[in-house]
């Protein structure tokens, strides 16, 4: 049976999900006959009813994981845990948004983008671009910055930082791979608002970086200059909603409320955020430790902030009975049940034993009786299927390409013959390793193990430390490796993790007719001629067989009932997680009476 036929679109498995655990009023509105004296707003971007925002307490969240350092160009990855919400950026996303036409869940900001530090930008000419820099924006009171206004030499600083423009930077940062195929003139403050960027050569892709890239947060420039780096929390200083205060490692971490920040919440205009005084993260590694918390209302968050959301069905039962009052949010994100194998490397280099790895699990089966039949099977490639104007749908990908994601354990172990990998005497045709991070469901890695074991692939799991991680990842040393798929970001930046010398590079591809493409899409002279090459480029990479396709099950953030102004929220940007933070409000009436 053809896997479209079988699978559940998400809007069924997404009420499945919610009448399975008992979750279906989930973040429904509130009666404002509760309480009399109680004040009540509609949300404008969903319509619900909600208790008014106020200012005061606290919110803890739960964190998986130990950050690494707060410096970006040293770090990579990873450092958004100390420096969200600290450090500002050009722009965001308006957070009044109705969710229906941006939910939220994932980093990019969407076309209706709003001014952060930038309160403007233009496009004079097709190689330059014009960033107003807003004033009135002033670096936290604490040393060095001191309280001093943000200028455009401020933002100058850090994209010759970046890019080895200038002010003593030579050399372009190897953090700097959204760039890639970037070339700039020139990036000149021309006075103390203004910052103009010139580009040697029309890239449709620069302005979407300037603007809202991991690498693009505003680090303070006399740190940077008085250490060389800015990799001691304890230096971060920045123009955001909050100012880091403490940290205390494998424990917590600290921010207080920036009292002189210029935002002001983009539904309550009238409001100046944060509304909360105090930030903190809890570092949990373990889940037990992360439920007793939540229990316990030892924290009010546990989801993709903080890497803790939830995709046990159990788990989420037994809270459901223990704790009816959590306010559960499901989303679908991508898939990040998607494994990378070294294509440079046998026996993955032979597209035979990639196809046969994927023939040999059974995505139904793992749907219906580890998801309860709520994940969304139906396979994708590097990016999602939301971007209709670029991406091929499963239904209409050749024949036979669509058979390869059928279970087929026969046909998988027939390819292997093929491509002289026998079973030998104990049954085992060839043992290899997966490299996992360590935050990952491991009961996950080890079932899919178990139905390669079924065709004689011994796959032996290694889960690491994201410190480990990213260095084999960048050394190439892994034979299988965790990826993701069915992206929903920028798509140039998604398809160039896949080009060569990438460190997300998941399967270790050196396809010289991929890194053409790539370059072809970057040199293109239209958007809709991107698209259409972005779109080849996915679909290659599908036919490629580089990446194994996973199920793409629910997420879920649990939330404390008290906590106010929440829908299920990511990120209002590239990296701009802790902001949806600053916009969110306890209401301490409720949380009181409820004994915490």
């Amino acid at each position: 049976m053809n896997i479209v036929q079988i699978t559940r679109t998400l809007a069924v498995a997404l009420v499945l999900v919610l009448t399975a655990t008992g979750l279906w009023a989930a973040g429904a509105e509130e009666e404002p006959g509760a309480a009399a004296d109680k004040k009540y707003v509609t949300d404008p971007s969903t319509g619900k009813v909600v208790t008014a925002p106020e200012y005061g307490g606290t919110i803890t969240y739960a964190k998986a994981g130990e950050p690494p350092n707060p410096d970006y160009m040293v770090s990579a990855h990873g450092h958004g845990a100390f420096t969200s919400g600290v450090l500002g950026r050009l722009v965001t996303a308006d957070w009044a948004t109705p969710r229906d036409k941006h939910d939220f869940v994932f980093h990019n900001v969407p076309t209706n983008t709003i001014g952060g530090l930038a309160e403007s930008w233009s496009q004079p000419d097709p190689l330059t671009y014009i960033v107003k820099v807003r004033q009135g924006v002033h670096w936290h009171d604490k040393a060095p910055m001191n309280g001093r206004e943000l200028t455009a030499d401020d933002i100058e600083f850090n994209y010759h930082r970046i890019l080895g423009l200038g002010s003593g930077f030579t050399e372009r940062s190897e953090r700097a791979s959204s760039w890639k195929g970037m070339q700039f003139e020139s990036i000149t403050a021309t006075d103390n608002w203004t910052v103009v960027f010139k580009l040697k050569e029309l890239n449709l892709r620069a302005l979407a970086v300037i603007l809202d890239d991991w690498s693009t947060a505003i680090y303070p420039p006399e740190v940077i200059r008085e250490h060389g780096d800015a990799t001691d929390w304890r230096n971060l200083v920045g123009t955001g909603p909050w100012m880091l205060t403490d940290y205390v490692e494998g424990s917590s971490i600290t921010w207080e409320k920036n009292p002189d920040y210029w935002g002001f919440d983009e539904k309550y205009p009238q409001n100046r955020l944060p509304y909360i005084d105090r930030l903190r993260a809890l570092i949990m590694p373990e889940a037990a430790t992360r439920l007793a918390a939540l229990r316990t209302g030892g924290v009010d968050y546990m989801g993709l902030i903080g890497g803790t959301q939830m995709t046990s069905l159990d788990q989420i039962r037994s809270l459901q009975r223990t704790n009816p009052e959590l306010v559960w949010w499901p989303i679908y994100n991508r898939s990040d049940n998607a494994f990378g194998m070294n294509v440079q490397l046998p026996p993955f280099d032979d597209i035979r034993v990639r196809k046969a790895m994927q023939m040999a699990i059974n995505l139904e089966e793992i749907n219906n009786a580890y998801y309860g039949g709520t994940a969304d099977v139906i396979p994708q490639g590097p990016l999602t299927v939301m971007m209709t104007e670029i991406v091929t749908h499963f239904e209409d990908w050749p024949e036979d390409v669509k058979k390869v994601f059928d279970y087929d354990p026969e046909g998988a172990e027939a390819l292997l013959d093929e491509a002289g990998y026998p079973r030998g005497a104990d049954g085992i045709r060839f043992k290899t390793e997966l490299l996992h991070s360590e935050a990952f469901d491991v009961n996950y890695l080890e079932l899919v193990a178990s139905y390669w074991n079924k065709i004689g692939v011994d796959v032996e799991i290694d889960l690491a430390p994201r410190a480990e991680l990213v260095a084999r990842s960048r050394e190439r040393d892994f034979e299988m490796k965790g990826a993701n798929a069915a992206q929903k970001w920028f798509p140039m930046v998604m398809l160039n993790n896949l080009t060569s010398g990438m460190l997300w590079n998941s399967s270790n591809v050196d396809d010289p007719a991929y890194d053409a493409m790539y370059e072809a899409a970057g040199a293109a002279t239209t958007l809709e001629e991107q698209n259409k090459i972005a779109g080849e480029m996915n679909q290659y990479a599908i036919e490629k067989f580089w990446t194994i396709w996973g199920p793409m099950p629910p997420k879920f953030q649990p939330t404390q009932p008290w906590v106010k102004g929440f829908n299920g929220e990511f990120a209002i940007g590239t990296g701009q997680l802790h902001q949806v933070f600053a916009r969110l409000w306890i209401d301490s009436e409720l949380k009181e009476a409820m004994g915490h």
